[in-house]
């Protein structure tokens, strides 16, 4: 069931003495559950500008650390893909986190 690896990724910019700024990448990888994003979701998302493109569904919700990228390859492409983190919803009976996203960041 979560046997999709994927990389949970957050960006933080810090600012040296001259006040050059730097990003910086921290890349955890969990395993979740790659599903479709749901039909009513798409489209109430859609008239707000939004594309949700996929659903990702962890075991745990403290496997999520508010991270705003999800790098994952899909299996229709040789690399792997940024998708920017639109949702997430935590499911207390089961502690699973949904997470959904839209190809690209910004």
């Amino acid at each position: 069931m979560y046997d999709t690896p994927v990389k949970l990724v957050k960006k933080t910019v810090t600012s040296n003495e001259y006040g050059d700024h730097t990003a910086v990448e921290t890349v955890r990888e969990v395993f979740a559950d790659e599903r479709s994003v749901r039909q009513s979701e798409f489209y109430q998302a859609a008239t707000v500008g939004k594309k949700p493109e996929i659903m990702f569904v962890l075991a745990d919700y403290l496997d999520y650390q508010d991270e705003s990228i999800v790098r994952f390859k899909p299996l229709w492409s040789q690399n792997e893909l940024d998708f920017k983190v639109l949702r997430t919803f935590r499911n207390k009976k089961t502690n699973e986190l949904e997470i959904v996203c839209e190809r690209g960041i910004d």
